[in-house]
């Protein structure tokens, strides 16, 4: 398989695409204005100690002191609680972070722990909401691609979601081969199914990222930025980059820069697949990535064979519909049915990686009648699946056609980072037809004719509602005048939506 990552970066956003055998089939976005401050490193100097809520404010040189609990600040013989990873919001969703927290115990009171102008590396462990300034903690943890670095702790722990004992034991088996002397280690859930040279290529990057940012502690001032978690395209170096990567492309020369800097300081296996694009063309045009973008932004994706598949997210799960359309090829009904439903197989895996779907997922494939077709329309579903990055599960396929399964969520999908809510039909994907607002229309008057005294009514709305009031309708407003023994006038105003409208009274 032929796979090259599209890094596409201007000042106010980045986008990445991986792109695999010609086609886009993962994209990522990060907004500059959204990027926030969770997982970036301080030298603190604490400003206040709190004992009776034992608690502290801590400057790190923002317009807010941060918060610093006496349970997040590390100790000698502290050990990190084994606490897998929640997700990512929105935009950066696509790396797995990992939190660490001290076991539930209890601490010396805080005053013996921190005293007031003391300098102290800290973390960010939660983004700052409304007035309280981001919480922190000194138990610092850095996230690779398959595992977390706890400085100064001699701990390892595998993530909960991995529960297979086997697999479990494994992992344990391969990490306390290659765990560091003064360091500890959490396995992450990606880890799953990988080898010891791949956990111990990852462990390499954290431990050089650790020694550059206790280099760069020595010399940092009181209050002050140590290390910045990695924008959206170094990310992607450290967690999309592997063996089937064969070229990166880069169309900002900062930023090919930056990333080659960064190949060739932790990742110089890298470096030599990095290429910067100078075109003048968009290099998502080029890749046929802004397409696939704006086919994964509708509803309705057609099919080569002239059907079609219809995509609905709700917040319980996703829906998505096979048709066959205008598909008539096939000798038989069962033929056309299991041929639609192959193609639709690989069309539907695509959206769902390209649109990063996740939860509950259940398709209606076309009903088939012979269980040889079903079977092998399943076997075509896991394999291509197992193409996804993603974790999947199939449940089964029902009598009814319906297949039910689950994707793992790894970040925010495309359509809620780039689509908001249509103030038209408030997302239920419709809106009232001509004649709904036209009768909508009669009953208003009636009552507002019936309410205030008037010698007539003036009706405003959208030239496409007047057009057909005066047309199809204009023996209805006829009707209502004689039945009011007023005046009706009709206005067009091309200004107000077609459901929208006013009634004034004259």
């Amino acid at each position: 398989m032929s796979v090259e990552l599209l890094v596409n970066v201007t000042p106010f956003e980045t986008r990445v695409a991986r792109v695999e055998n010609g086609l886009a089939e993962e994209v990522y976005i990060e907004r500059e204005r959204e990027r926030g401050l969770r997982g970036n490193i301080y030298n603190g100097r604490v400003q206040r100690v709190l004992p009776g809520i034992q608690a502290s404010f801590v400057d790190i040189g923002l317009s807010r002191a941060g918060f610093l609990y006496a349970g997040d600040i590390a100790q000698p013989g502290t050990h990190v609680a084994e606490e897998q990873a929640s997700q990512e919001s929105e935009e950066s969703g696509d790396v797995e972070s990992t939190e660490t927290a001290s076991v539930q115990r209890q601490f010396p009171d805080i005053s013996t722990l921190i005293r007031e102008n003391q300098q102290l590396m800290v973390q960010v462990s939660k983004e700052p909401i409304a007035s309280k300034g981001p919480r922190l903690t000194s138990l610092v943890s850095l996230a690779g691609r398959y595992l977390v670095y706890l400085p100064g702790h001699d701990h390892i722990g595998i993530a909960h979601r991995i529960e297979d004992s086997a697999e479990r034991n494994r992992l344990m088996d391969l990490v306390s081969e290659i765990k560091p002397e003064g360091g500890g280690l959490i396995v992450r859930t990606v880890a799953e199914g990988r080898e010891q040279a791949e956990l111990k290529q990852d462990l390499d990057y954290l431990l050089r990222l650790w020694a550059d940012i206790e280099d760069r502690l020595k010399h940092a001032g009181p209050a002050s930025l140590v290390h910045k978690e990695l924008n959206l395209y170094l990310r992607m170096m450290r967690d999309f980059v592997d063996a089937d990567v064969e070229k990166i492309h880069v169309d900002s020369r900062d930023a090919y820069e930056r990333m080659l800097s960064f190949a060739r300081r932790f990742m110089p296996e890298v470096a030599d697949r990095l290429y910067y694009y100078p075109g003048e063309r968009p290099i998502f045009d080029v890749y046929g990535v802004e397409e696939e973008i704006n086919r994964a932004l509708k509803r309705r994706v057609e099919l080569k064979s002239g059907g079609h598949i219809v995509i609905d997210q709700t917040e319980a799960l996703i829906a998505i519909d096979v048709n066959s359309g205008s598909f008539t090829a096939s000798r038989t009904m069962e033929e056309t049915s299991f041929k639609t439903n192959l193609e639709a197989v690989n069309e539907i895996v695509h959206q769902l990686r390209l649109r990063n779907l996740g939860g509950i997922i259940v398709v209606d494939f076309i009903d088939m009648q012979e269980d040889e077709n079903k079977r092998r329309l399943m076997e075509v579903l896991e394999e291509a699946l197992s193409r996804d990055h993603a974790k999947t599960h199939i449940v089964h396929l029902s009598e009814l056609g319906l297949v039910e399964m689950t994707r793992k969520r790894t970040r925010e999908s495309l359509g809620r980072t780039l689509l908001s809510v249509c103030p038209h039909c408030n997302a239920t994907g419709h809106v009232r037809s001509e004649i709904t607002i036209c009768h909508q229309i009669f009953r208003e008057v009636v009552a507002e004719a019936r309410a205030y005294p008037c010698d007539r009514l003036m009706v405003v709305a959208h030239p496409s509602i007047i057009d057909r009031l005066l047309g199809e309708e204009s023996d209805s407003v006829s009707g209502l005048e004689r039945f009011l023994k007023k005046e009706i006038i009709l206005k067009s105003d091309e200004k107000l939506d077609e459901e929208r409208y006013e009634i004034v009274l004259q």
